[in-house]
């Protein structure tokens, strides 16, 4: 158990295990009603630590063009959130609320920050799987697509962002996809260690945590 929670940072399973511990920990915090709110407001730290281990785990590699484009990721994402906030292109008619922190033209500085994290996960954990580019970006941004699917019921419920029409719209799907395949073909031939494990532990803890606390919204209403 002690090892458990010992985190070594030069040892990829010991990521592993933080990673499935700090959302083991968030799924706890949120289901609990004299937490939830406390952890809520924690949404960005989270953020910033799932970025954290994975950029740790690929350090070895990392240099200032791998920098480069991870900011041009950064930019574009943020960007295309400014657009879609302000005019309802291409993804709909949406609103930021408070809980992902400061906002400038009316979109979270931290939802770039997002966009990175998934990008870079997914590109990671399509690459283990395949080896030509074309279906490394079709891989990972179907990842994407599948990943928002999940977060958009607890976005809506925690009022991260909320939704002009009844339901998410088929274009919020859609642009996410050529968004994400577009930013995949962009780092696609980045050169990355072989740090799957961290990339599926990011991506896929984060999912499990959508799905439960989603089921914990369904069934109460606090």
């Amino acid at each position: 158990m002690k090892k458990f929670f010992t985190i070594d940072f030069n040892n990829e399973m010991s990521l592993v295990r933080a990673v499935i511990s700090v959302y083991i920990i968030g799924i706890i915090g949120f289901i609990v009603p004299y937490s939830h709110d406390l952890f809520l407001a924690l949404t960005p730290l989270n953020l910033a630590f799932s970025l954290f281990v994975l950029l740790w785990a690929v350090r070895k590699e990392l240099t200032i063009i791998h920098g480069l484009f991870f900011l041009i990721v950064y930019l574009l994402g943020y960007a295309i959130e400014v657009v879609g906030v302000n005019t309802g292109w291409p993804f709909g008619e949406y609103a930021y609320g408070d809980v992902l922190g400061i906002k400038l033209f009316d979109t979270p500085l931290f939802i770039g920050v997002n966009w990175l994290l998934l990008i870079i996960s997914s590109l990671l954990i399509a690459r283990h799987i395949l080896s030509n580019k074309w279906l490394v970006a079709i891989a990972g941004a179907t990842m994407m697509v599948i990943f928002d699917v999940a977060l958009e019921p607890f976005a809506i419920a925690t009022k991260m962002w909320t939704w002009e029409s009844a339901s998410v719209p088929f274009e919020n799907y859609l642009s996410w996809w050529v968004i994400a395949f577009v930013m995949h073909l962009i780092v696609v031939n980045l050169k990355f260690p072989r740090v799957h494990k961290v990339a599926y532990a990011v991506f896929l803890a984060q999912i499990v945590f959508f799905l439960i606390t989603n089921i914990r919204y369904y069934l109460i209403d606090y």
